[in-house]
């Protein structure tokens, strides 16, 4: 068996089980326990297997049993975890993937392992002695550098067993409670340990290592406790369909809501995560927008910022003046670099690009450093600052680097890493640079946290969860992992979040989170289970008839905006929806009652005159659809968009001198490649076959034109160039002298 095979065969059993379907459930992983050859698994296979058709026998004949609900969940609980071993054990001696040779080693040698750290906290006073549970370290010994890089190589040990071990037992438990507990584990070291629990059961479930961080999260201290929770978050949404079969967990779930700031803490978590399924878009536009537009303005950037003098001048301590100058001479970069900047502010990983090549470095070989917290008390970066920065100042630039809120920890690193390899002009740059910035960024960030909390927990989300999105998406082994962030997040769909928090405000933010996306069928779901629950807000109908709308379910969509049309609020913009789903619909008489309503309030509004013109020529009154097209272009006469229906209905009419007059007006301005064909049309109609054919030409050879969608809009407007006397003979004649002058056009 192939461990793809293995791996299909597993999701089927996982979505057997979720969904009741038992015995094939039973049927697929006794094939899985059958490759393993584990007599242990086998065993507790035919004893749930036991317990099972007892349950369906029992059924089957009737007999009462109040503890038959208990009995099933347990059994299904057991099956769940029992297929969890078993795949894992198929991956470990059978897929020959990397990971799993780490696994295989840390099994052989697991009993001393923990024993030995168990050993060193309940007999050796571990509270005063951290070597004893990290391996011989000597906290009084002179060299902070030697003693910072032996913690981190014991670190990764730790990091290593508790990843890469599938079910936490007693002295597993004991263990990471004691890290927890210790006064001698540093914050940072701890906030290590949630990462790898985080990933360990990410990798396979187990109820316990959820309790260890809900421990976690019951912390005092920031970084630990949010860490723990996004931990916890990605963890439930994985394990969703499971977890009612934990009684005790679902009941500690249940409990945890009563604590102060977890609603808010869980919004601002899920809203970042979210938030990151959009790195890749916003790199993109990045990539494609905003940094070619820089890059094609370098020239007179330089020339305009005197960028060699503003290099060269120390101290950086002033602005060049002239950046408003040249940001107004282009405001469309302007307006990206604006942009650039929100997002920057509200979350997005808007460097994503910029570091990830810069995860090359040694430091990330041990993975345990992809999670590592940057902070100022890092004696390795520290050292590295003096030998390159010489008699600077170093402190303060590490101090404003652990500081900032704008990168990730991986990204800090990365960057510290990369500044040996700068020259030294660029290293005094970037110290000058980040003491001054830096040192205003953190006063405004400081000054933003004292007002409110949720500022800076959103950047201690917004940064771990970058750190695990980096390590998911650049790690070598990232192919031999779960990626987290590639799976679908329906967080409205969930049964545990409900058991979490309570609050109907936080399904409504991530419903808005969707909606300003223009994720609109996520958005409508969510809304429409608000709506379910009893929220009747015009707000609510208003919105799930836009998100139908934007969608073209235009039927559902009028049904909630007539819905929302009955309080009598937002009445022009709802007005104008309405008409619009019945133009959509056909219904063109309901459609111009609408937008007449509209019209009302705003009589000058080109937009609905041309919106009833639209409707009139759907209709096929043209003469009443050009009247409104004319009043159109009497308020904006330079208007393409209002010429072109004005021409084409004259062309449909016969009026081909005027028709002609207001293509030659629109090719003049903005043509495209529909006013190119119809103007062919016209001179067709009016006898002058060779201008015809230029204008066919031109037609076919603009950008986003061809031959095969020329003949496709030509096909459509045969029955007008027939009624107004083009013999139906020529056509095909016409179209053949066409394609043979293009060809030679070619050669």
């Amino acid at each position: 068996m192939t461990i793809r095979e293995i791996h299909t065969i597993y999701r089927k059993i996982l979505g057997d089980l979720s969904t009741g379907s038992v015995k094939d459930a039973l049927d697929d992983l006794l094939r899985l326990i059958v490759v393993t050859q584990q007599s242990d698994f086998r065993n507790q296979y035919e004893k749930n297997l036991d317990i099972y058709k007892n349950i369906l026998k029992y059924t089957a004949e009737g007999i009462h049993d109040p503890d038959r609900p208990k009995i099933y969940n347990r059994m299904l609980a057991a099956v769940f975890e029992l297929t969890d071993l078993t795949y894992q054990h198929l991956l470990t001696h059978k897929s020959g993937m990397q990971i799993y040779q780490i696994k295989k080693d840390i099994e052989n040698k697991l009993d001393w392992m923990i024993d030995q750290a168990t050993d060193s906290i309940s007999g050796l006073g571990f509270e005063t002695d951290l070597d004893e549970l990290l391996g011989e370290i000597n906290l009084a010994q002179a060299d902070p550098l030697k003693e910072q890089q032996e913690r981190s190589r014991m670190l990764a040990k730790v990091f290593e067993l508790v990843w890469l071990t599938d079910r936490f037992n007693e002295k597993e438990i004991n263990l990471i409670e004691s890290i927890r507990r210790s006064s001698q584990i540093k914050w940072f070291e701890k906030c290590i340990i949630v990462s790898a629990l985080t990933l360990s059961l990410i990798r396979c479930f187990d109820q316990n290592k959820i309790n260890l961080l809900i421990n976690f999260y019951e912390e005092d201290m920031d970084p630990i406790r949010q860490r723990a929770l996004v931990g916890l978050l990605f963890a439930l949404y994985l394990y969703d369909d499971r977890l009612k079969l934990y009684t005790g967990l679902t009941n500690r779930l249940s409990f945890l809501k009563e604590r102060e700031g977890l609603a808010s803490e869980v919004q601002i978590a899920l809203i970042q995560i979210l938030r990151s399924k959009d790195t890749e878009r916003i790199t993109k536009k990045l990539q494609e927008e905003i940094l070619p537009e820089v890059v094609k303005l370098v020239p007179k950037l330089e020339d305009k910022l005197d960028l060699e003098n503003l290099i060269s001048r120390e101290p950086l301590e002033e602005k060049n003046p002239e950046w408003e100058d040249f940001f107004r001479d282009t405001p469309d970069l302007y307006n990206k670099m604006e942009e650039f900047t929100n997002l920057q502010m509200e979350g997005s990983d808007v460097f994503w690009s910029a570091f990830a090549m810069l995860k090359h470095f040694d430091f990330f070989r041990n993975v345990h450093n992809w999670f590592m917290p940057f902070h100022k008390d890092d004696v390795i970066i520290l050292d590295l600052f003096k030998q390159e920065f010489n008699d600077r100042d170093p402190e303060t630039l590490l101090d404003g680097i652990a500081r900032s809120a704008f990168l990730c920890n991986s990204d800090k690193y990365s960057f510290c890493l990369n500044i040996r390899h700068l020259q030294e002009g660029q290293k005094s740059l970037l110290l000058n640079f980040f003491t001054e910035e830096l040192k205003n960024i953190n006063e405004i960030t400081e000054e933003d946290s004292l007002l409110n909390k949720s500022i800076k927990d959103k950047f201690i989300f917004t940064q771990y969860i970058q750190d695990l999105y980096r390590f998911h998406k650049l790690h070598p082994l990232k192919n031999e992992m779960t990626d987290i962030f590639n799976i679908p997040l329906d967080l409205h769909r969930t049964w545990f979040l409900p058991l979490l928090v309570e609050e109907q405000s936080i399904i409504r933010n991530i419903a808005e989170f969707y909606f300003e996306r223009d994720q609109f069928d996520q958005a409508r779901e969510i809304y429409q289970g608000l709506n379910n629950r009893g929220d009747n807000s015009y707000e609510i109908f208003e919105k799930i008839g836009y998100c139908y709308q934007r969608t073209r379910l235009y039927k559902e969509a009028l049904d909630y905006y007539l819905k929302a049309e009955l309080y009598d609020t937002n009445r022009l913009w709802l007005t104008k929806k309405i008409a619009l789903c019945y133009r959509n619909l056909k219904q063109y008489d309901e459609a111009i009652r609408y937008y007449q309503e509209a019209l009302k309030i705003t009589p000058e509004s080109t937009s609905l005159l041309a919106s009833i013109g639209h409707c009139y020529l759907d209709k096929n009154e043209i003469e009443t659809a050009l009247n409104y097209f004319y009043k159109v272009e009497l308020l904006t006469p330079e208007d393409v968009s209002v010429m072109r229906p004005i021409a084409w209905i004259h062309f449909i009419r016969g009026d081909f001198e005027e028709a002609s007059s207001f293509y030659q007006k629109i090719i003049k301005k903005d043509p495209n490649k529909y006013d190119y064909m119809n103007l062919g049309h016209v001179e067709w109609c009016l006898g002058n076959r060779m201008a015809a054919l230029n204008n066919y030409k031109l037609s076919i050879r603009q950008k986003d034109s061809n031959l095969e969608l020329f003949l496709a809009g030509f096909n459509a407007d045969q029955e007008y160039l027939v009624k107004h006397g083009v013999a139906v003979r020529d056509i095909p004649l016409m179209l053949d002298y066409l394609k043979y002058t293009l060809d030679s056009s070619r050669q």
